[in-house]
This record gives C-alpha cells, structure tokens and sequence, in this order.
C-alpha cells in the first residue's frame, strides 16, 4: 500500500528507458540499405543524466544472422539464407535488433551495468506460452524459475505462464504459430540460443509496456476493478471533460477542469453508467496509449480506433458492444489475462514479500484491495467515501476490502507495548522530588485532560496524547481566537506537562 507512488514512478522510468531504445531501433532502421547491405549495423548510444551506462546493439537481418552463425545451423538452412527463399524470402526477411552489452560510464568497474530488467526473461524464453514450451528438461527449468520468483500460478497441467498474452502479439515475436519455422516466434527463439546478446522485439515490448503502464495507473488511482479497466474506450460516452465553477469564496477564480471516466460496474443491472474520476496524469496516459494505437494501426489525422469485439471469453462480453476500446492490438480486445501480463512484465523484479516470506504478484484484485486499506486506515477516509469510489453498494465489503492488515495490526500493537513499556511512576518520582517541582507537577495535572486549557485553546483529546504535547500543532487542539497571542514566540512545546516518556 505505501509504495503506490514508487510502483508508478518506476513503471515511468522503465517506460521512457524503452521509448528510448525503440527511438534508437527506428533511427538505425531509417539508416539501413533498401537491399540490407549495410547489415548487420552496429551502434551504441548512452543513458542517464549525466550518462550513467552505454547501450551496444546491432541491427540484424534473417539472413545476414545466419551467414555469421554459419557453424550453427544446418547446411540447408544456410543455403535458403544465402539464396533468400522460403523462411528467407523477402516478406519475411524483417530487420531485427541484438542488444550486445551493456558498459558503466562511472565508477571503478566492479559494480555491475543496470541494463534492462527484463533481458533475463527473453535469453531464458520466459514469454509469451514458451514457458511451457521445449523439452522436459527446459520445461523444468523455467517453471522452477518462475516457481523462485513467485509466479506460481498454474494450469491444468500444473504449468505456470505469468507472462502469456494469448497470442495478441504483446510481448512476442510471433507472426504465426510457434510450429511454423517461418513465424519470427519460431525463428527467433532458436536464433536466441545462437547468439551471447540479447534478441529484443522492441515494437511489441513497448506496446506491452504502454498498456502495462496506463493499467497501473488506473488500478491505484481509482481502485477500479479488471473489467472496468477493459472497458475503456475512446468515445464521447467515455472520456468525460467537465469544466466547473471555482467554490464560492475561492481566491483562484480561474474555472475548475475535471476528467471523469464513466463505465458500467460490476453488480449494475441496468445500463447506468458509474463516474470514475481520473487525475491528468492518467489522462496524459490515456493520449499516450491512443498515440501508439494510431501509429500501430497506421491512422491518419482523424481516423478514428478500430471497433472491435470485447473479449468474447470474458463473463461479462455479452454487456458490451463492438467499440474502439482502448486496450486493444492487432484487431483483438487485450483481455485480462494479456493485461496482467503487461502489468507483470513492466514490474518484474519488484520484489514484495508477505509478513511471512511470501511472494506477492501483482494483481488488479490485489491493487484494489490496496487502494481500499491505504485509503481507510492510511489517509483515515471515511468507509461510505471510500465505498463511493470502489462503485460498492455494501458498506460491509467496503469494509472487508479494507480490513487492516496483519503488519499493521502488529505495527500498532507493538507501539502499544512500547508505551506502557517506558510509562514511568510519575506520582512516586514527584513525592520525591523537591518541592518546587511538586508544585510545578500538582499544576500541571490540571492542566491535562479534556477540554483544559492549553497553548492557543484548549484540548480535545480523551487519550494517550499522540503528538508528544506538542499542542501548538496538535490537530486535537480546538483554537480559540482569544488566545492568539499565546501561540506567538511558541515553536513547539505546548503548556502541558507530559506524564509518559
């Protein structure tokens, strides 16, 4: 719950870190030869500001990978290279990039390069459905491997796939079926084990990435649920601007812009629509996503996003008509599973753990659950309000989305403890105290309780004072406009004795 803001902000970093590799990809693809001769390209480029690390990649065709690989493959593999037909025919024969390695610019050498997080999961083949591809052996592998990181989610075969989009082209090479030695999910796997670099499918992680990024976004700022976020569509209907009236009094006089979302809950019967407000931020996210949408579909200014069918395996498909939704590739709805896969591919390596040692995966459920418990126990948001937000109905599982925690519980418990830990005899220390601090004791406890006066007003609180007597900026502290001159001069420290330590 408090690392919201950090999740977003490294999602952010990870997102514009591969922007700028696909800028570098499509720069040095503008640089290649109409016939590829100038293949393969090598080039390099630096990150950070000031530089920080230095980027080496190269620029490969099919049939120029094979030529230098040549002790590695078939003859008559090589010979189809070298004489361009079938899988090496022209329409096929697609530019594609290496990252070679990655050098650090500071520093004495020892601490290894940062690089990409994600290099590890396409060298070992860990996405799209090859998790469950290969031999027994590579099969067991990368199931102990996701096993280890905690994505130990599995089908009927017991056979994990966090990362699988269902064929929507995110987070793939693929073109066509895996078993079609002419598909790029084909080529490229077997080209991965040719080569020490790193083969990256930079157009497809980027979009995955894209909608991993908006996703994340959406789910803890609004709390909103799965089926809500695919029901986000580039329509008037949709994408709400309001633009109010500043409050009576307010000294900005400028009008008040709001951005709202409106889109049908879970539990409504009727075609009502439910407001979702939205911050710039996930507007800007928004623009974002339709800009790499229009440059996928290769749109001209004012064509409008494909309409296309809601995920027709989704419980809910039958409520919602073709639309230009917003998660959407390659003419297909992005369903669930593929988004959570996006949301888990842009944070991989974000390590959470339970109180217990336990793995924690990313989930939209889980995030709502989050929002929910941050907002009532964190920010001390009213549970109607709360409710008001997660479009609940029933008070009661508002309440049980935000439950309080066990770390927490165990959090304030052991401040409990702690404080009946260091309470002191205040009554015997002063009976043995000289007299002059007796006196100055016997008045102060009649100055402490309920609506006594203190420093600037006077007090609320039927408590442990939570704010170490500080009453000057005690928020239990009524003001009294009376006592103004009181507050002056007073940085700090109340008039109130404090009786534990």
């Amino acid at each position: 719950m408090p690392h919201f803001a950090m999740l977003r902000a490294e999602a952010h970093f990870r997102y514009n870190k591969l922007i700028r590799l696909r800028q570098v990809y499509r720069e040095a693809v503008a640089q290649v030869h109409p016939d590829h001769s100038n293949l393969p390209l090598d080039l390099s480029y630096e990150e950070g500001n000031p530089p920080q690390e230095r980027y080496h990649v190269r620029l490969w065709d099919r049939r120029c990978f094979v030529k230098a690989h040549a002790e590695q493959y078939h003859p008559d593999t090589y010979r189809r290279a070298v004489n361009g037909v079938k899988q090496f025919g022209e329409e096929r024969n697609k530019v594609f990039l290496e990252l070679l390695n990655v050098e650090r610019l500071n520093g004495d050498g020892s601490a290894l390069p940062e690089g990409f997080w994600f290099t590890e999961l396409l060298t070992c083949g860990l996405l799209e459905e090859r998790a469950r591809e290969g031999n027994e052996q590579e099969v067991a592998t990368r199931q102990n491997w996701l096993r280890q990181w905690g994505y130990a989610e599995e089908d009927a075969k017991g056979l994990a796939a966090p990362f699988s989009t269902k064929g929507t082209g995110l987070l793939s090479w693929s073109d066509g079926t895996q078993h079609d030695d002419g598909s790029n999910g084909y080529f490229m796997a077997r080209a991965q084990r040719r080569t020490q670099g790193v083969l990256i499918p930079v157009e497809s992680l980027c979009a995955a990435a894209t909608f991993g990024l908006l996703a994340l976004d959406l789910l803890t700022t609004t709390g909103m649920r799965m089926n809500e976020l695919m029901q986000l569509r580039l329509s008037p209907d949709c994408l709400i601007r309001l633009i109010d009236d500043p409050p009576p009094g307010a000294s900005d006089r400028s009008p008040r812009i709001r951005y709202l979302l409106r889109l049908l809950p879970k539990g409504e019967r009727t075609e009502t629509l439910h407001n979702y407000g939205i911050g710039k931020e996930s507007v800007r996210l928004i623009e974002q996503t339709a800009h790499l949408l229009s440059e996928h579909y290769q749109l001209q200014v004012g064509d409008l996003l494909p309409q296309v069918a809601f995920d027709p395996t989704h419980t809910r498909s039958h409520r919602f008509k073709p639309a230009p939704y917003l998660f959407q590739y390659a003419y297909q709805h992005v369903n669930d599973t593929a988004i959570t896969a996006c949301i888990r591919f842009l944070m991989h390596g974000m390590i959470f753990q339970t109180s217990s040692g336990r793995a924690v995966v990313l989930k939209a459920h889980l995030l709502r659950h989050a929002f929910a418990t941050y907002a009532v126990h964190v920010e001390g948001l009213p549970v109607d309000l709360v409710a008001k937000w997660l479009q609940q109905k029933s008070l009661e599982v508002t309440k049980y989305y935000s439950e309080m925690p066990e770390y927490m519980q165990i959090e304030h418990h052991a401040s409990f403890v702690a404080r009946l830990a260091t309470q002191l005899n205040i009554r015997e220390a002063i009976l043995r105290s000289p007299e002059e601090i007796q006196q100055q004791a016997q008045a102060a406890r009649k100055r402490v309780g309920t609506l006594v006066p203190v420093c600037g007003g006077d007090c609320t609180l039927v408590a442990y004072c939570p704010n170490q007597f500080d009453c000057i900026h005690c928020p239990a502290k009524s003001p009294d406009p009376d006592k103004r001159s009181e507050a002056r001069g007073k940085a700090t420290v109340g008039q109130r004795t404090p009786w534990v330590l």
